[in-house]
């Protein structure tokens, strides 16, 4: 088993055991709530039938069995007495006796006829004093003399049972923060991953592409040094622009590592002023023109913008235009076909850079400006490129305030619209 197949197991083992943790702290935590619910019920069922003993002996009954308590709800016990309550025995004895069994939650009283066909008393007990008149409730329960029913509801339950399982919250936040910080840390894990692979992908691409304007540049030196005053002047100007073509492009590719560098540590000072982009597009168009040639291809410019004077950046801004033009070369594999189209906008100008290569599948056009990605295309140097030429073109427009956008379609080519605004 390689190495990824080993951490994907460590990272699926980690998830499975993540949620697997997490579903036995729910399954805790809902048991104990359970005990201390049961814990609760049992503990109201006893003091009401202890409170149905003595009601019926202070009324001095002796002879009636005392009935089971009902539950109607969750947290509403109903008390089948049959017996008429005299207010006095049945408010003292309930105080009395769920203080006796350490209950002291908020609860309503209900008292009803022995039919519950209505009802002869509705009250709140809170905080020790009943929330109702004390004096019109011993009126109507003096008033009433048929059998009665009442029934004892918690409105609070719920609340009061987790309120007391104070340990067992605070155990189970630290444990889920346990547990998120440990899903936090493997996802870390996966994301310095990615980022050593992609960091060792940048290294060999590096490499690679350095090494061929370098071995360019010695193979045209070695030519003129080996033939002075035996080359003619043809010969000598087609390797003295060798030398010239792939120094620009050595300069150009260390030039988008520095940057992309400085960007990272947010340490790039634009100097902005006045640019003509029709005639800062037109000298980079002429620059570049050499080496569509050399490839049999064409590089057209439609500059009709008449407006064409932005703030901005000279050098920045040809840095950018020579990238993707680059681009554009790059990714075309036959003879390349590329248009360059200057028009205004309201309060702007866009620049379009259209070719007709590869394209750009529509599911990765999203990472495209993403430092270091490069889209798949089989071979990883059958392009070259270190994936830092869009990130740096989109980190220079949206420092212009501008706005960089992208349409493509596999094999139908790609069209980059850069859009800034106006003097």
């Amino acid at each position: 088993m390689n190495r990824q197949n080993i951490f994907k197991s460590v990272v699926v083992a980690a998830v499975v055991a993540i949620v697997g943790l997490l579903a036995v702290q729910v399954y805790w935590f809902r048991s104990a709530y359970d005990v201390r619910e049961k814990q609760f019920n049992d503990k109201v069922n006893l003091a009401l039938r202890a409170l149905t003993n003595d009601l019926l002996k202070a009324e001095g009954d002796t002879t009636s069995t005392i009935r089971p308590v009902v539950m109607t709800a969750s947290n509403s016990f109903y008390v089948d007495l049959n017996h008429t309550l005299s207010y006095a025995a049945l408010d003292s004895s309930l105080r009395k006796t769920f203080v006796r069994h350490g209950l002291d939650a908020p609860f309503e009283l209900t008292v009803y006829d022995k039919n519950r066909t209505g009802i002869i008393l509705g009250n709140l007990y809170l905080n020790g004093a009943y929330t109702t008149d004390t004096a019109t409730c011993r009126s109507r329960m003096a008033e009433a003399r048929i059998p009665m029913d009442f029934m004892i509801t918690f409105p609070d339950k719920q609340t009061d049972i987790v309120g007391g399982m104070m340990f067992w919250i605070v155990s189970a936040c630290a444990f889920v923060f346990i547990l998120a910080l440990f899903a936090y840390l493997v996802v870390d894990l996966q994301k310095q991953k990615k980022l050593s692979e992609i960091k060792t992908d940048f290294m060999n691409n590096i490499t690679h592409e350095l090494q061929t304007p370098i071995t360019n540049i010695s193979l045209a030196s070695e030519v003129l040094r080996a033939g002075s005053g035996r080359l003619d002047e043809q010969k000598a100007v087609h390797y003295a622009n060798i030398i010239y073509q792939e120094n620009r492009r050595l300069k150009f590719q260390v030039e988008q590592v520095l940057q992309a560098s400085l960007f990272e540590k947010g340490e790039i000072a634009l100097t902005k002023k006045e640019v003509n982009v029709n005639s800062l597009m037109e000298e980079v168009i002429q620059n570049f023109q050499m080496r569509i040639q050399n490839r049999q291809g064409q590089l057209r410019g439609k500059l009709d913008a008449l407006q064409p004077f932005v703030f901005a950046d000279e050098f920045h801004l040809t840095n950018i235009f020579y990238s993707l033009l680059d681009n554009a070369d790059k990714y075309s594999p036959d003879k390349p076909d590329i248009t360059v189209t200057t028009i205004n906008k309201p309060h702007g100008i866009l620049i379009a850079i259209a070719d007709k290569g590869i394209g750009i599948r529509r599911e990765v056009q999203q990472y495209i400006f993403d430092k270091f990605y490069r889209a798949s295309t089989g071979n990883v140097h059958d392009v070259k490129g270190y994936g830092l030429g869009l990130t740096y073109v989109q980190k220079i427009v949206e420092a212009h305030r501008g706005r960089v956008s992208v349409t493509s379609e596999p094999q139908h080519g790609s069209c980059f619209e850069l859009y800034f605004e106006n003097c």
